[in-house]
């Protein structure tokens, strides 16, 4: 199942999630549902065995079920090979992404407003739009009289029929800093003192609510006039539904702004940010600490756009007010900030909000871009200020100037015309295949054909020419930086062409493929060892073997380097029934107790990543130690 956690610290309030649940699976149980995706729209039919709970018309899925009796494994293998499915994988369960903390009024009430500017950002933009910000979270306190005048008709999409009431006091808080009503004589001011807050409540008290729910809010959300919306949501796991969802509401002009999540000092090297911060249209927003350095809780990667306020005071079930931390805090101040942005230039697009939020951000990590708070902490009076670059990757006219492209975070820029080129440096972490995806932003019918190319250090690539609006290139590349140059063809050309640009990876297989069945496992030596592997396509699953000619025990850790992959493995005797190993959650390392062999006996080995039934690839490697021990 797939777990999404709340972005807040620990609280002894009853009903709220401790500190050490943030990153915490949901208990592990078959999924009561499956998402089934369709390649044409229209294409969906009934089919046999198949009970259709719900059908999602404008993603073309349909959430299915077996029928009762049936083998669920041998109706999953009969979707999957079915013409006209895409594909089918279970309905993960989302969880909140949350850490709570009680008042502390020597903090001060609100002093993140002056962190991020947003009482300078007051006096130069009218602090009432007619915005609309759905939040996707537990509900609101539809009662708070410091919320109630900013609230728009949402929905509930745990008990539908009911009002979206908040029973967790998640939403809430995210609500209080969007739009506290400013301005009133009453508790807190949100960022805006006026907008449209539309609540929609997909999580229940615990914080839990399934996939397929995430994805109706966010098209709920778009299909009724949100303009943004604000996700303190999360999960470690790639969905390709999520990432559909995420799509549809990109091409309706919709922002989708996310928490990156609060595991960066419990996991240290294996975190990772959160989906759906995690895919590249998202703005992704980091924690700031008070004294305005990168939150080291929050959760670092490529994928993060801003950083925010950590700790925040805000509006609380029955009317009152707290403090609140996380990047569930963080992400609304960006919403918000948005929001602001929007007002003074409604011509903009989300892009390029982004853009203007991320050119006007205060550096507070190392020098320029970083993994921990991207391109720097919020500051609102800037953005309201400053000119949209159409380039600020500029001047990156030549390799040794070279701007930093981070994997999975869609970046804007532009050629100048003539002879100018611009050069990225992007960083490969392991063997794989580089994928970088170019999208014109001129105008169609107006083709000026691009060239982009690879240097890996010691020589040239040349890559594909774009004549066309969009182009994915590709390039096998070792561990390490590459360069990218993107250049116009025609020299003599004068215009200036405006372009997104994404850099995305693949891993590369390991070392032991083809081993996906029983009869291609690899034949390890019986002798303690350790082998590195991946999950580097759909549904891997990696087959290893091992026969002993001498008598002893032996026992298996299996350990991963990334919060992605939830290492398992399963250990058979050759004619025995098989031992599942799979006791803790996302990153935590796997072990089998002592198994007594004899000579001759023969043992097979599958290990996966059980996040899910058909797992998405994961750019990240499992280590797979086997100890031994002879008599």
């Amino acid at each position: 199942m797939l777990a999404a956690t709340l972005l807040i610290p620990p609280s002894a309030s009853r009903g709220m999630l401790r500190h050490s649940e943030v990153a915490a699976v949901a208990p592990s149980e078959p999924s009561q549902s499956w998402l089934l995706k369709w390649t044409k729209a229209g294409e969906a039919r009934k089919l046999p065995g198949t009970t259709v709970l719900h059908r999602q018309e404008q993603a073309n899925v349909d959430i299915v079920r077996p029928d009762p009796g049936l083998d669920p494994g041998l109706w999953l293998a009969q979707l999957q090979t079915t013409d006209g499915v895409e594909y089918v994988q279970p309905n993960g369960t989302v969880r909140l992404l949350t850490a709570n903390e009680p008042n502390d009024p020597e903090l001060g009430k609100q002093v993140y407003l002056r962190q991020i500017r947003a009482d300078k950002a007051w006096t130069l933009a009218n602090k009432r739009s007619n915005i609309t910000i759905a939040l996707v979270d537990t509900g609101v306190d539809l009662d708070h009289p410091d919320l109630q005048g900013n609230l728009v008709g949402g929905t509930n999409l745990v008990q539908p029929g009911k009002p979206p009431e908040d029973d967790n006091g998640h939403g809430t808080n995210v609500a209080g800093v969007v739009a506290a009503v400013g301005d009133n004589r009453i508790g807190t001011a949100g960022i805006l003192w006026k907008a449209g807050i539309m609540p929609i409540k997909a999580l229940d008290s615990q914080g839990y609510g399934e996939e397929d729910r995430l994805g109706e809010a966010i098209l709920y959300a778009v299909n009724h006039g949100a303009q943004i919306v604000v996700l303190s949501v999360g999960l470690y796991r790639y969905s390709p539904y999520m990432r559909d969802i995420v799509q549809y509401a990109e091409s309706k002009g919709v922002l989708l702004v996310a928490a990156g999540g609060n595991d960066g000092k419990e996991l240290s090297s294996k975190v990772a940010v959160k989906y759906p911060a995690a895919y590249p249209t998202v703005l992704a927003v980091a924690g700031a600490t008070a004294s305005g350095a990168p939150e080291m809780r929050s959760n670092p990667g490529p994928e993060i756009d801003v950083a925010a306020s950590w700790r925040v005071y805000t509006t609380a079930l029955g009317g009152g007010y707290k403090s609140q931390e996380g990047t569930s805090m963080a992400a609304p101040q960006a919403a918000a900030a948005a929001a602001l942005v929007w007002m003074k230039y409604p011509k903009l697009k989300p892009y390029q909000v982004q853009e203007l939020l991320k050119q006007t951000a205060k550096d507070i990590g190392t020098a320029g871009r970083d993994d921990r708070s991207g391109y720097g902490l919020l500051q609102l009076d800037s953005a309201l200020t400053a000119k949209l670059k159409v380039d600020a990757f500029e001047p990156n006219n030549s390799r040794d100037k070279a701007g930093k492209l981070p994997l999975n975070d869609r970046n804007a820029a532009a050629l100048s015309g003539g002879a100018d080129r611009d050069w990225y440096r992007v960083n490969a972490p392991y063997d794989g295949t580089l994928v970088v995806r170019y999208q014109s932003l001129i105008p169609l019918g107006k083709p000026l054909p691009v060239r982009i190319s690879r240097y890996d250090g010691q020589r040239m690539q040349r890559g594909t020419d774009v004549k066309i609006g969009n182009k994915t290139v590709e390039w096998k590349v070792k561990k390490g930086v590459n360069y990218i140059d993107v250049q116009l063809v025609d020299v003599n050309r004068k215009e200036i062409i405006p372009y997104l640009l994404t850099a995305e990876f693949l891993m590369a297989e390991d070392d032991y493929e083809p081993n996906d069945k029983f009869d291609e496992a690899f034949t390890l030596a019986p002798q303690s060892q350790a082998v590195t592997g991946s999950f580097h396509h759909t549904g891997d699953k990696d087959w290893y073997t091992v026969s002993f000619t001498q008598g002893g025990t032996f026992k298996i850790v299996l350990q991963s380097d990334t919060v992605r992959i939830d290492p398992a493995f399963t250990i058979q005797k050759a004619g025995d029934a098989e031992i599942d190993v799979d006791d803790f959650g996302d990153g935590e390392s796997e072990r089998s107790p002592a198994i007594t062999v004899t000579p001759g006996s023969k043992y097979y080995i599958r290990v996966h990543n059980a996040s899910a039934a058909e797992a998405s690839p994961v750019t990240g490697t499992y280590k797979l130690s086997l100890i031994v021990q002879t008599r």
